[in-house]
Formats: C-alpha cells, structure tokens, sequence
C-alpha cells in the first residue's frame, strides 16, 4: 500500500476535513469560472473550442480508470446496461445524488441529478457544464463503446432547471 505523504497527513477529523474540502470545491467552482470568463474574453470561441477538445480527450482518457473504479469491464458496455454502475460511480465520487433512472435499459440510459456542489457557482457562466463536463462524458462514452450517442445535457441545475439530466442511446 502506497504510504500517505506528510502533507496529507491532517491533524483533524474526516469530518471536519469534509468541511474544509467543501470550501475548497467551492473556491475551486469560482476559479474555474474565473478561467472561464478571461479565456472567452481572450480567445473567444477558439477558447472555447480548445477547452470542449481538451476535455473530450480527457473522457476518453479516464474512461479506463472509471471502468476500473467502478468495476466493469469493456463487455458491460456492448450496450447501455454498463452504464448506471459507472455514471453511479462517478456522480458518488462528485457528491451528485439522485433518486433512480429516468431509463435504463439496453438501449439507453438517462439520469437524473437532484443535486451538485458547483450549480449554484457555475450558474454565473452556465455553459461551462456542457463545455467542460459534457465533453468530458461524450468522450468517455466514445472510448467505452463508439455506438454511444448523446445530444449532451437536456437540463442542467446551472441553467436554473430542478434536476441535471444526461441520455445516451446506443446507435443501431
């Protein structure tokens, strides 16, 4: 097992730690819209652009790392069925709750999050989700299986909806 450095060390308790890393996401949420705001101010849509390739290579990069976290294999995605025990496993990491599946059959998977700890941040430049996170998931779904399709987000809690909700159908 990997020793834990020094600077990891913490002379506090797991839940006060929980405290202490709930004001980090939070400054880290105003950074990024920060980062944001400069970069579109700067490089426009080009900006733009860059970040939606950054992050899509990015999803496809991790999607090994969440097959393992999760516990899947690549033959659990030869359809839709895969999906909840991964997209389970990354909202539980992110403090995304949720109350169950809009659908999840072989033929697409949708859920629905009730909750998220940079909504109310990210609502200042809402489209970061579909930026960043969607790009991110699309490659994801890419590398797991290039029959995944998805039109993105069709509601997100940053642009003043009551639920996120993400949908991915396998193509014919």
């Amino acid at each position: 097992m990997k020793e834990v450095p020094d600077y990891e060390r913490y002379p506090v308790s797991e839940e006060e730690m929980g405290k202490r890393y709930r004001n980090w996401t939070e400054v880290l949420a105003r950074q990024v819209v920060t980062l944001y705001r400069v970069g579109t101010e700067v490089g426009g849509e080009e900006f733009v652009q860059r970040l939606r390739e950054e992050f899509y290579r990015q999803g496809k990069k991790g999607a090994s790392m969440w097959m393992a976290l999760s516990g899947t294999r690549p033959e659990d995605f030869a359809d839709c069925t895969g999906l909840p025990r991964l997209q389970d496993t990354i909202d539980d990491a992110f403090a995304n709750f949720w109350d169950g599946y809009v659908e999840s059959t072989p033929r697409a998977f949708e859920k629905e999050l009730k909750t998220c700890p940079v909504a109310r941040i990210w609502s200042r430049e809402p489209d970061i989700c579909e930026i960043m996170i969607a790009a991110s998931l699309v490659g994801m779904l890419e590398e797991l299986n290039p029959r995944f399709r998805t039109t993105g987000f069709t509601k997100l809690l940053t642009k003043g909806d009551p639920v996120c909700r993400f949908r991915v159908e396998l193509a014919e």
